[in-house]
């Protein structure tokens, strides 16, 4: 599954074929200015060379992410069907 995270990895690599390695410092300050100029250019190098550092991605993660709302992850086993039929008297 995609997030906005990979989103924004993709926009930096793009913006850095096309424009160059400092463009996607601004872009990714741009898009979130929590980074220091150090941090953002530590993220965009590291992220051109492989993977970027697990302490930045998840402050990105933290910001861009929306939490899953954990009443919308609940998964019901039977259907209601079912659940009404076991609730029936028998007979």
């Amino acid at each position: 599954m995609r997030t906005a995270v990979d989103d924004l990895h993709d926009a930096l690599c793009e913006v850095t074929d096309v424009r160059g390695r400092m463009h996607a410092v601004r872009t990714l300050r741009q898009s979130l200015p929590i980074f220091s100029p150090a941090e953002a250019v530590e993220y965009v190098s590291a992220l051109l060379n492989g993977d970027a550092p697990a302490r930045l991605v998840a402050v990105a993660t933290k910001e861009l992410v929306e939490p899953l709302n954990p009443v919308l992850a609940v998964e019901t086993i039977l259907s209601g069907t079912e659940i009404r039929d076991r609730q029936r008297p028998k007979g």
